[in-house]
């Protein structure tokens, strides 16, 4: 013990660098691709940077309209600088990510730590840090990444409380802010808290005007966060995806977030959620969560409280929409590493030295192979595993075409429908003050863009013959022209070839082609 008290802050070190290795390395890369929710949030921090206005022209929102789902803003204030750093392209949208992530295995270390003691704090930090859910997460621009970041952090101030109370105005604080950053926070934070007033009141009693001025600093910040929340542009999103009412199908939804499938097996059905062959924590996890969790029911530790109420309650924003969604949940990831790295400890303490050392070792067998088959999967395999699904080669083409001395350039919607717009001033790099000129709104079709325009061939009677179109192509090669080629032999008109990429895996997506009449 007196080792890792004299080197924590050296493995602590060793741990960072080694997750952010973990979250950087081939980051322009790994995904394979850029998805349009991404690019839609860098476009947004890149205007606000040039402009102090978001993609629409409104001028420092607190929520962003972005694709008709008003995102909350936090993210995409503390994504700029990044951008103005790296400039606008893949790395620069995503490192954010990455930093945020490796915030996260700090944090956990020193909320682990005050629940428990600094090995299990060290441990624990280091399971986050190899954690494939977390890491994945940490890869690309998705806001849910600050939730557990945010979320852990008023956690550890309000343990922190207990010694030194008025921490419970910074932690009261870091809860407010915290639903600012993705959908699931909004209704996690508010009823985690209520949990701990139930839990710790007499502590919220006995500093009763630190909780006062907590409670008073909290509404404030929440306030115009839950009266946007029951306006229409609030609900957008809501209405979006669909709120489950029916309670069976929302309790179903629930339990998935406890099984092994989910957990450990076949994780997140969504390609942009999961690793191929991998769920979000490692086999190796089962045993330690299950035994972990019954260890802690007898625990005499004041804080495993809280431990309960974050393992109840993360599902529970995700299950009025889902079943197995492994971005509404996030927020669980440290608190797995936290359990399992618990576990870990109370078995080898139970063992003599000579047998302990034997078990370190194997632990740490276990991990390492665990860790090198994940890399494996995710840096070698994973790339070329739905390479459709992140639009691999469409940003490649857009910034070609771009380049071309075409007047017009037309993009077919069957390429990737109306919601891939904001990939087009994304990777032509285009200057704000000139994209809020044309108004563009997908939620009214109002999708001109000067030079570029995204048209549905199918609907248009006549086609202009001057411009280049981006049109989608055959990935299977059953019809070298896919179907943007048989609405055009339908509609009476040639292509020729202009230019396309093809994928890892040779398989063309998109293409650029000139037309004419037959």
């Amino acid at each position: 013990m007196l080792k890792i008290q004299q080197h924590s802050k050296v493995y602590l070190f060793i741990i960072l660098v080694f997750a952010f290795l973990l979250r950087i390395i081939y980051l322009n890369d790994i995904p394979n691709g850029f998805f349009t929710d991404e690019a839609s949030n860098a476009y947004d921090a890149y205007s606000i940077l040039h402009t102090l206005r978001d993609q629409y022209g409104e001028l420092l929102p607190w929520y962003f309209k972005s694709a008709n789902d008003y995102r909350e803003g936090l993210y995409m204030y503390i994504m700029f600088p990044f951008i103005k750093f790296f400039g606008l392209n893949p790395l620069g949208a995503r490192i954010i990510s990455s930093v945020i992530g490796t915030l996260t295995v700090l944090i956990t270390y020193y909320l682990s730590k005050e629940i428990f003691n600094q090995k299990i704090g060290l441990f624990s930090s280091f399971l986050l840090a190899i954690s494939p859910w977390h890491i994945h997460f940490s890869r690309v621009t998705f806001r849910a990444i600050l939730v557990p970041c945010l979320f852990c952090l008023g956690l550890l101030f309000f343990i922190k409380s207990f010694k030194y109370p008025k921490y419970l105005i910074i932690s009261s604080f870091v809860f407010a802010i915290s639903i600012y950053t993705y959908n699931s926070a909004r209704l996690f934070i508010p009823l985690f808290l209520i949990g701990v007033v139930a839990i710790y009141w007499k502590h919220l009693w006995i500093n009763k005007d630190f909780t006062i001025i907590s409670l008073i600093i909290f509404l404030i910040i929440f306030s115009p966060q839950f009266i946007y929340q029951l306006s229409p542009e609030g609900m957008a999103r809501a209405n979006t995806v669909g709120i489950k009412t029916n309670l069976s199908i929302v309790f179903h939804n629930y339990l998935s977030y406890f099984s092994p499938d989910f957990l450990f097996f076949e994780g997140d059905p969504s390609p942009r959620h999961t690793i191929n062959k991998m769920a979000g924590l490692f086999t190796f996890q089962l045993p330690l969560l299950i035994i972990g969790i019954l260890s802690l029911v007898r625990e005499t530790n004041i804080y495993k409280s809280l431990i309960f109420l974050w393992l109840l309650l993360y599902p529970i924003p995700a299950a009025f929409i889902s079943a197995d969604s492994a971005v509404r949940t996030l927020v669980v990831t440290p608190l797995f590493s936290i359990i399992s790295s618990y576990t870990v400890f109370k078995a080898i303490n139970l063992f003599n030295k000579k047998y302990r050392y034997i078990v370190t070792c194997l632990i740490i067998s276990i991990i390492v192979s665990n860790v090198t088959i994940f890399c494996k999967r995710y840096f070698i395999e994973y790339p070329n595993w739905h390479t459709d699904v992140w639009l691999s080669t469409l940003g490649e083409t857009i910034s070609y075409a771009d380049q071309t001395s075409y007047e017009c350039i037309i993009y077919s919607n069957n390429a990737y429908g109306n919601y891939a717009y904001i990939l087009i001033p994304f990777f032509t790099k285009m200057f704000p003050e000139e994209y809020h000129k044309f108004n563009v709104d997908v939620s009214t079709n109002q999708l001109d863009m000067g030079r570029w325009n995204i048209q549905k061939l199918e609907a248009s009677k006549d086609l202009n013959t001057s411009c280049l179109y981006l049109l989608s192509g055959d990935p299977n090669a059953n019809n070298p022209k896919g179907q943007d080629g048989q609405i055009l032999k339908a509609k009476g008109y040639e292509e020729k070839f202009i230019y396309s990429i093809k994928d890892i895996k040779n398989r063309e997506f998109f293409r650029l082609v000139e037309i004419k009449k037959s």
